[in-house]
């Protein structure tokens, strides 16, 4: 009953704030912010990201809200501003990178740094990665200060820079020097998203990223004597490199299950058509036959991948002409760790699988941190699920582990619960992440500002006093 009383409570005052707010204004707003945001050239390597810092901060300082700018490098700068609560419950942390990644001009349509917007399409470098989510969580703080939303946490919003660099000069050096700017009991970052049915315009799930693999890398080496390629010797590099390689391709890492991905195939189970819950039941089966997860990467490589550690190889380097055996040969392996993996254990197992003494394996530097995954019983991941079923009925909210890497790894590596979430994606979509004509859907865009918003203020805003 308390429950009941403490949601209805929230709603209350959810609805109240939202009658004080004009949401075309607010769309039009984010819109713009995301544009001016996409014409800011931040791409990488150079990052130069004191342009989106010094642009938010001036946007800040006309609303009255105090912010500070980071520097971890010269130009490379992330910008942090809060917002007062009561104290009475941990900060909420609203973070985005402002950060891309570079591009082919020759291969646009558009000015990939004009902040294009044709057909309900918003065009632009960082349009879905990630400015759209910075534009979203800077808006959602303006907001909460100019209706002066009585808060019961802080709401903390976070632009931070290098992501796409792998968080050395971002939310790393952020966490290593000023830590207390931004440590909150909760984060909303990137990595998860809805998806749309493209015949009905209607969600038909959302994914919540509450976990992620770490990129564990390393380079294989093998060692041998150079010679004529006309004389063949056991020890040639490049054909046991083959080998290693080849029983490393063939030989997938045992399978495990967390709490998202357990979470994960359960609810796609109880939802999904027959022929894809049955797959889904037979993975959730204790011990389950190679020949089930083969069935499952033939119904999605991805839920293949998210049940193990995958390792992958990705260049191979030998020789240097056609009839010369050279003395090395190198592949690299993009290997990437379920939360909780041993590395130490990981590496011995390669080396078992392998079976050839004359392979070095030499792990590469490691960008983001092992961390454990977000919880499922928090009270934001249930706003998550609350406010999704009121403004999305039917449609399934999946926890979901990401195969990619973010800035999350390292906030979950010093015990802040961090679920990815932005705008929902056309199913059958390419939006050009990390490609060409990239853009972000005008309706989803809206749409996320409008699920943000309820769901900040149902964790964040303090119930209505004139309910017990």
């Amino acid at each position: 009953m308390r429950r009941l009383i403490w949601l209805l409570a929230t709603f209350w005052v959810s609805q109240a704030q939202a009658e004080t707010l004009d949401w075309a204004e607010f769309e039009a707003d984010a819109q713009q912010t995301l544009v001016d945001l996409i014409r800011l050239d931040t791409s990488q390597p150079e990052g130069n990201e004191y342009l989106a810092a010094n642009y938010l901060k001036q946007r800040l300082d006309a609303a009255g809200i105090a912010s500070t700018i980071y520097e971890a490098a010269p130009g490379r700068a992330s910008i942090v501003a809060r917002i007062k609560g009561n104290g009475s419950k941990r900060p909420l942390l609203l973070l985005g990178h402002t950060d891309v990644v570079t591009v082919e001009r020759a291969n646009w349509t558009f000015d990939p740094f004009s902040g294009t917007v044709k057909d309900g399409k918003i065009f632009g470098r960082g349009a879905a990665d990630d400015k759209g989510i910075v534009a979203v969580a800077f808006e959602v703080l303006l907001a909460l200060h100019r209706r002066q939303v009585p808060l019961d946490r802080d709401v903390i919003f976070l632009g931070v820079a290098d992501e796409e660099g792998g968080g050395g000069l971002g939310i790393t050096y952020m966490i290593e020097n000023h830590l207390a700017a931004i440590d909150a009991e909760f984060a909303i970052n990137e990595g998860g998203r809805g998806t749309i049915d493209p015949m009905t315009g209607k969600y038909l799930s959302f994914d919540i990223g509450t976990a992620e693999k770490t990129p564990r890398r390393a380079r294989l080496i093998a060692h041998g004597r150079a010679g004529h390629g006309s004389v063949p010797s056991r020890d040639n590099p490049v054909g046991v490199l083959s080998r290693a390689v080849a029983r490393l391709f063939d030989t997938p890492l045992p399978m495990r299950l967390n709490e998202t991905t357990q979470t994960f195939f359960e609810r796609l189970a109880a939802t999904r058509p027959e022929f894809e819950a049955e797959i889904y039941r037979a993975i959730l089966a204790p011990n389950p036959s190679m020949e089930t997860q083969e069935r499952l990467r033939d119904l999605n490589a991805a839920y293949f991948s998210i049940i193990r550690t995958s390792v992958v190889p990705t260049i191979f380097q030998g020789g240097y002409q056609r009839n010369v055996i050279p003395s090395s040969a190198e592949a690299t392996l993009d290997i990437r760790a379920l939360p909780g993996e041993d590395p130490e254990y990981l590496f011995e197992t390669l080396r078992n699988i392998i079976q050839e003494p004359s392979v070095e394996i030499i792990p590469m530097r490691v960008t983001r941190p092992a961390h454990q995954p977000a919880p499922l019983d928090t009270p934001l991941f249930q706003a998550f699920e609350e406010v999704i079923a009121t403004r999305h009925p039917g449609a399934t909210v999946l926890p979901s582990l990401l195969t990619g890497a973010t800035d999350s790894a390292q906030l979950r590596s010093v015990g802040i619960a961090t679920y990815g979430f932005g705008p929902g994606i056309v199913i059958g979509d390419d939006n050009g992440v990390h490609g060409n004509d990239e853009y972000l859907r005008v309706a989803p865009y809206r749409e996320y500002l409008h699920l943000i918003w309820e769901i900040v203020n149902q964790v964040a805003a303090t119930p209505s006093m004139a309910v017990e």
